[in-house]
């Protein structure tokens, strides 16, 4: 890359991104990712991935690395499912494809010794949802839990900035997918889920092209919102022609349009660790930017291959959920800890020169358009280490409200005729719902549009009742 780097530094992701976070510095210390998994979530697969990564790693002298595919949703079917289909080229599966590609390689780039997991999800498995559930699968955040339940990454990429408000059924849709992103937490894999790249708007699930429908009014994606999710912004390498920091990365704009998404859910609280960041009651998004010359899909699996670096470090035990601990130790500390100040751009959305939507700026600090700006690897990587080991009750804090979720979510009215009025939420909308006395199944039921599920049952004293879906299995005893 030393030799090659003005050719090279062109491509995106590419030379620039090893030069721009000091990632060579790591490499040379033997810290290339070597026994670590990072996963990237897809909708469909790409049969010729391991081609299009053999090219990618003999033009940058790389390794080919291990690459497997799961399907935790169940085999893929012939033809792309209808409902991804009608999405055409945004959210259909020729475009997952090409997702794919992109995850895979920015991963591979910065953890060269990495095993790469592709977990291949298709929408509407069990029903036709919305066109938001179509973009970003619920059987994504199932395969979230499968990859934490089983332990099968140190990792977890997922590029996708499905806006909140795209959601047929609102806070209910998006909430019900919380036990992917909180069993991930509990287990110590950090989450990372790019902001989108419409900017301060998001944009349609039945957008035509990337940003060419969006809302009209500013809004944050869905997933990357979550409080146990590290949601990545976009920024550019600001290098000479020969790989030398010329100053501070700035935010990623491309023809007014094209920019990283930043500014507050209208869904998630803002959790704790943000308390002392800004005085605002909702989560705050980004947490940091990365490269995103080719989007925050590029942004995203970028900072996974250094959490793989930094997992390796921290001889393979995972390091997440990371935010905790970039509030509270590394993003206070700045440099020292290898956090790198984006200080200018914004993500307005500028059309024909007029403003349309008026965005976010950086700046100075911490601020809403960057976060905490971007990260220089080889005093990032130790300091999180470090930080993420002193931290004992983030994952505590995930396991206690996914259990909350899952124990304390059915009510249960004795009737008087000796009959249950039972009531339970937290279910996907419109989507089934089993129902067991002791085990055995009894009936299927359909969630409503506010996920609730309601039924009177007969059940015995000291009965298990059991309601299992695709997301969550709830428990109850009379």
């Amino acid at each position: 890359m030393a030799k090659n780097y003005r050719l090279l530094s062109r491509d995106a992701p590419g030379a620039a991104d090893i030069y721009d976070y000091g990632i060579g510095t790591l490499w040379r210390q033997g810290i290339d990712g070597a026994g670590t998994t990072i996963a990237v979530i897809e909708g469909w697969d790409d049969p010729s991935i391991t081609t299009v990564v053999r090219r990618f790693d003999a033009a940058f002298g790389l390794p080919n690395p291990r690459i497997t595919t799961i399907y935790p949703a169940g085999k893929l079917p012939r033809t792309c499912p209808q409902g991804m289909a009608k999405l055409g080229s945004y959210g259909s599966c020729a475009g997952w494809q090409g997702e794919l590609a992109l995850d895979v390689l920015c991963a591979h780039l910065i953890a060269p010794y990495a095993s790469i997991l592709i977990s291949a999800t298709p929408a509407d498995t069990q029903v036709e949802d919305d066109a938001a559930s179509q973009v970003a699968p619920p059987e994504m955040m199932e395969a979230v839990e499968d990859i934490a339940t089983h332990h099968l990454a140190n990792v977890i990429s997922i590029s996708d900035g499905t806006g909140e408000s795209t959601y047929r059924y609102g806070a209910a849709e998006i909430e019900a997918q919380d036990p992917g992103e909180l069993t991930a937490a509990a287990d110590g894999i950090p989450v990372l889920v790019g902001t989108g790249d419409c900017g301060v708007v998001q944009n349609l699930a039945v957008a035509n092209a990337q940003c060419e429908d969006t809302t009209t009014f500013a809004s944050t994606a869905a997933w990357d919102d979550s409080p146990w999710v590290t949601a990545v912004g976009g920024s550019v390498p600001d290098l000479s022609q020969t790989g030398q920091r010329l100053g501070p990365d700035s935010l990623w704009h491309v023809d007014g349009i094209l920019s990283g998404g930043a500014g507050f859910s209208g869904i998630f609280a803002k959790p704790a660790y943000q308390d002392r960041v800004n005085s605002f009651a909702m989560r705050e998004v980004p947490d940091i930017t990365m490269d995103a010359r080719e989007g925050t899909s590029e942004a995203t699996p970028l900072l996974a291959g250094v959490l793989a670096l930094a997992t390796q470090l921290n001889h393979h035990a995972n390091v997440g959920p990371i935010n905790p601990a970039l509030y509270q130790a590394l993003g206070p500390n700045w440099a020292k800890d290898g956090i790198i100040d984006v200080v200018s751009g914004n993500n307005s959305v500028i059309r024909h020169h007029t403003l349309v939507v008026q965005g976010y700026s950086a700046g100075p600090g911490f601020d809403v358009a960057s976060g905490w700006g971007t990260l220089y690897a080889p005093a990032f990587v130790p300091s999180l280490v470090r930080a993420v080991n002193l931290d004992v009750r983030t994952r505590d804090q995930a396991e206690a409200q996914l259990s909350a979720l899952e124990h304390d979510s059915i009510t249960l009215t004795r009737t008087k005729s000796g009959r249950y009025d039972l009531r339970a939420t937290g279910f996907l909308p419109t989507h089934p719902v089993r129902l067991l006395l002791d085990g055995t199944p009894v009936t299927t039921l359909t969630a409503a549009d506010d996920g609730d599920v309601t039924a009177t049952i007969t059940a015995k004293p000291d009965e298990h009742i059991t309601l299992t879906s695709m997301l969550i299995t709830e428990t109850a005893t009379t």
